[in-house]
């Protein structure tokens, strides 16, 4: 869970160990859930990467030899 304090704007993963925000120690914070990152997501960007590193190798042994 993700904490926002909507008193002083604190944002964090905890609070304090009444409910209370670390920062100003209001009682005012709403629990957001944190969003599941899809685990498909994170092969399509290694991929990515991979590729581009690829791709910028191959311009740069092609800008040598021309």
């Amino acid at each position: 869970m993700n904490y926002t304090c909507k008193d002083c704007s604190y944002r964090g993963k905890t609070s304090g160990q009444d409910g209370s925000c670390l920062a100003c120690g209001s009682f005012n914070l709403a629990r957001k859930p944190v969003p599941k990152e899809n685990p498909r997501s994170g092969k399509v960007r290694i991929t990515l990467l991979i590729g581009l590193w690829i791709y910028l190798i191959a311009l740069i042994i092609w800008k040598l030899n021309h």
